[in-house]
């Protein structure tokens, strides 16, 4: 079988990666091959009423017959419909919204823009505008301008002076000139459809902020028509409505695109999963191929580029957050052109970004959800092309539950997305923005989940109150903007070299990652962080040689200060509270860990803890005393199942690791908490399934053949402290002691004790 246009032999690169596994104990535990035709047809492009000069322009374009879903789609939009379109990568999405709009701008001839369509990303909304002008201009004359942060200023007013038919941009865009500008607030005033792409992304607390953005264009826009699209969306209906605040009607076009793609469970064997994914990527690069190697964890990805320019001479770029916007649009032209043979990147490279056809794509384990997986298992072999997918599973619970039923794994349904509305953190900031926006602002007239901000704003002098009014302190508000994103909702911490500002890092996270004595990677390059200071938000790193040969974990702990329950609920035996609830992380120190095994070098205390305490969302419990004999018994076991239970939430629930924490106590108080200040949903979502996540949780423990916990079932990467005091069997036992109901239940009270993260 070879590539089409290559020439390349597929069996020869397949036996060549498989020969290279098993130098290292590696292999391949199951292939899965996937395999769609084209959507199913629909109906002829001139029989929709489309305007005659877009008919003749689709029919030059080849397009004569519209998918189903398509049609469905164009129908909805034209009779005035807020509509979310759900369907693969590749099968035309985008064609499904942009007709409908063009069609009624050469129809109307109205107040533009006709359209605002949103994407995700300053970088993608640029990356979409060649494709949207192909079909718009050309024969057509439909003007189509871009409006961000990187638009000239002489650009912008001739935009606001004399709008195009449609206007691309982003969230980020939106949210700042609400503020600041009055030509962006007119704009929106205008639009008769707003488009948001890629409406996947908008989960957690990027979710949260979308829905108070989407809140304040439609205090100006004229009832326009909204539109949601997206790939990979397992509940567009509801998240929907809980993002526009209204009702949408729901499309859905075919699940996967068109073509061949063979999908590896690849058992790790003695290397590490970021060598094994290194290994891989430099056979397929040195067999012509282009690959694309994903991982969650920005330090992750400078390594894995690390290694394989040490090891392998491959031509490796990095792509990922916290990277300048033209350093990123320099990797992706580069890799496009096939100067990179390789790129490593973490989710900045999930959605459509263009980076030309592409062969392969390494994942270092399995994403943060089955959504995730579809999306970046469906950048490899578009256009024709087969796409060789890799997935590394190594000692990870979650891991080693679907390496022993591999078939699972790709019959799941896409989970669900969540956002938490009454965020706090994110509530300040929209309240303000839309304080600041006006004259003014009625009290009365502040929603209900953004109410209990305002206190906390008049409090810190941003906005006061007078006869029943607040106004904004604008240049408080500013700050309070520019200090904020809203793909999070901690405060933003720049990081500063022997070179100036290098790029920056949000709290909580900034903790984990830039702690003194940190190894952190910027672009390349390794640094070390010398001095973290929360008051000024700063964090001082210097450059080190590129040949340091280890990285570094923190060890921390987290305890919970204060709790206020807002709904309770059974779970087995054991009463669950879900509430706000506040948090102090304490960074203690940090181990050292050998670049390519992974193994332990050391342990290092600081000799000033670093400490940070915030409010956010969770879920707490007091579990039962099953006869432990000891202290340690007892706490090993409580550890152990809140482990379990955050891993077993990623198949039921689609979370990260990352997207929520967990603490316990020697009193039998396990708490899971939203990682991110104000909450995102993601323990709403646990406890909401927790049930479900239970026998998840119990099928992992029982399956394990270890003597009382392992990195395959109790452990966890990001333990504070370094998977100590873990027991499998304590915790199983006590798992089915409260599914069975054998002990009676306890009210929860005081958490008591050393907690431990």
């Amino acid at each position: 079988m070879l590539w089409v246009g290559i020439g390349l032999d597929f069996n020869i690169i397949s036996k060549s990666i498989e020969a290279a596994l098993s130098r290292f104990g590696c292999k391949i535990i199951y292939v899965y091959r996937e395999e769609h035709g084209d959507p199913e047809p629909g109906l002829p492009v001139d029989s929709l009423g489309l305007h005659s000069s877009l008919v003749d322009a689709l029919k030059s374009y080849g397009i004569r017959v519209f998918y189903k879903f398509q049609v469905e789609a164009i129908n909805a939009i034209m009779s005035g419909l807020d509509t979310m379109i759900v369907s693969g990568t590749g099968t035309g999405k985008t064609e499904a919204f942009l007709v409908p709009i063009i069609d009624y701008a050469l129809k109307s001839g109205g107040d533009r823009p006709i359209a605002i369509l949103v994407y995700p990303t300053k970088a993608l909304s640029r990356d979409q505008v060649h494709r949207l002008r192909i079909l718009s201009e050309g024969k057509l004359g439909i003007n189509v301008a871009i409006l961000d942060g990187d638009t000239p200023q002489a650009e912008r007013r001739a935009i606001y002076d004399n709008p195009p038919h449609i206007l691309v941009t982003n969230p980020d865009m939106i949210h700042y000139s609400l503020v600041f500008s009055k030509g962006m607030r007119g704009l929106i005033s205008r639009a008769r459809f707003i488009v948001f792409d890629e409406f996947h992304l908008y989960n957690g607390v990027f979710g949260s902020h979308i829905k108070w953005i989407i809140y304040r264009m439609l205090k100006y826009a004229e009832n326009p028509i909204l539109v949601g699209s997206g790939a990979t969306i397992g509940n567009p209906e509801d998240i929907g409505y809980k993002i526009f605040n209204r009702k949408p009607i729901v499309v859905y076009g075919p699940k996967r695109r068109r073509g061949t793609a063979y999908h590896y469970l690849v058992d790790s064997g003695r290397i590490t999963r970021w060598s094994l994914a290194a290994l891989i990527a430099s056979i397929l690069a040195k067999n012509g191929l282009k690959a694309l190697v994903f991982t969650d964890s920005q330090q992750m990805a400078e390594l894995i580029a690390r290694i394989i320019v040490k090891n392998y001479s491959v031509k490796v770029g990095v792509h990922r957050a916290g990277l300048s916007a033209e350093y990123r649009k320099n990797i992706e032209e580069a890799f496009k052109r096939r100067d990179l043979q390789v790129v490593v990147a973490t989710p900045t490279l999930e959605f459509g970004l263009d980076i030309g056809d592409l062969d392969a794509v390494i994942m270092t384990g399995l994403p943060r959800s089955y959504s995730s997986y579809i999306q970046r298992a469906g950048r490899a072999g578009r256009r024709g092309r087969i796409g060789l997918i890799y997935t590394i599973l190594g000692d990870d619970s979650i891991e080693a539950y679907f390496s022993y039923s591999p078939k699972e794994f790709f019959e799941q349904e896409i989970p669900p997305s969540y956002i938490e509305s009454s965020n706090s953190e994110v509530a300040k900031i929209h309240l303000a923005a839309m304080i600041a926006e006006g004259l003014g602002l009625s009290v009365s007239s502040i929603p209900q989940e953004l109410a209990l901000a305002l206190s906390d704003l008049l409090s810190r002098g941003l906005v006061k109150a007078s006869r029943g009014r607040v106004y904004a302190n604008l240049s408080r508000v500013r700050a309070l903007l520019q200090n904020s994103s809203i793909r999070s909702s901690g405060p933003i911490v720049r990081i500063f070299s022997e070179e100036g500002e290098i790029g920056f890092r949000e709290l909580p996270m900034t903790l984990f990652d830039l702690y003194p004595g940190a190894i952190y990677y910027h672009a390349g390059k390794p640094y070390i962080s010398q001095k973290l200071d929360l008051e000024s938000l700063r964090v001082t790193v210097r450059s080190l040689p590129v040949e340091i040969g280890y990285y570094t974990r923190p060890l921390y702990t987290i305890d919970v200060e204060s709790i206020k329950p807002i709904e309770d609920r059974l779970f087995g035996s054991v009463k669950l509270e879900y509430g706000d609830l506040k948090l102090t992380v304490r960074v203690e120190g940090y181990t050292m860990r050998e670049e390519y095994s992974g193994a332990l070098i050391s342990e290092v205390q600081l000799e000033k803890p670093i400490t940070w305490s915030y409010w956010t969302k969770g879920i707490i419990g007091k579990y039962p005393n099953t006869g432990f004999k000891t202290i340690i018994e007892a706490i090993s076991s409580y550890h152990a199942l809140e482990h379990t239970l955050i891993s077993a939430s990623k198949p039921v629930a689609g979370l990260a690791d990352t997207d929520v924490g967990g603490v316990s106590y020697p009193s039998g108080h396990i708490i899971i908490y939203d990682s991110s200040p104000g909450g995102n949903g993601a323990s709403k979502l646990i406890f909401n399934r927790i049930d479900k996540i239970a026998k998840v949780a119990e099928e992992i423990m029982a399956n394990c053949s270890c003597t009382d916990g392992c990195p395959k079932c109790v452990y966890s990467p990001y333990c504070g402290n370094n998977n100590k005091l873990l027991s499998r069997r304590g915790a199983l036992k006590l798992l089915r002691s409260i599914l069975s109901k054998a002990i009676p239940q306890e009210e929860i009270g005081e958490p008591e004790g050393n907690p431990i993260a």
